[in-house]
């Protein structure tokens, strides 16, 4: 499979190791881009990472749908991920002088978030794939 159809295709199959690879790249790509940006353009780094996040949110969605694949399950458990990315999306990012008590809507997104999140992690990146051919391809090698 080539870098192209890994990270922007939904169709076919990836095992567990590959899905743990991305996972490691994609969060240490947020950490460095956050902090970056903190240092860069402290007062545009609230602004500037959600549209971060939402460029590499495709290449993330594309490799967890072909991880459900591999357990034999349809994208549509890609909507696990909407409270996650609504949880990112609502982190406050600043001074934590000046933080807030966090609004109702974030401590249930929090929560929705993780369970959503754990669920994930067990489901696809602990739980092994169908054995053989399933019906979204072959069995990744």
């Amino acid at each position: 499979m080539s870098i192209k159809e890994l990270l922007f295709s939904f169709q076919g199959r990836i095992g567990r190791k590959t899905y743990w690879v991305w996972n490691i790249v994609y969060y240490l790509m947020i950490v460095g881009f956050a902090m970056g940006m903190n240092v860069l353009v402290p007062s545009m780094a609230h602004l500037i990472l959600p549209v971060f996040l939402i460029v590499i949110l495709v290449p993330d969605l594309a490799i967890t749908a072909k991880r459900w694949h591999d357990r034999n399950k349809s994208s549509w458990w890609l909507l696990l991920n909407i409270p996650l990315v609504i949880g990112r999306m609502t982190v406050p990012v600043g001074d934590p002088a000046i933080a807030t008590q966090p609004s109702m809507f974030q401590i249930v997104s929090s929560f929705a978030a993780m369970a959503c999140g754990v669920w994930i992690l067990v489901e696809c990146g602990i739980l092994k794939g169908s054995d053989g051919d399933n019906t979204y391809g072959p069995e990744p090698e």
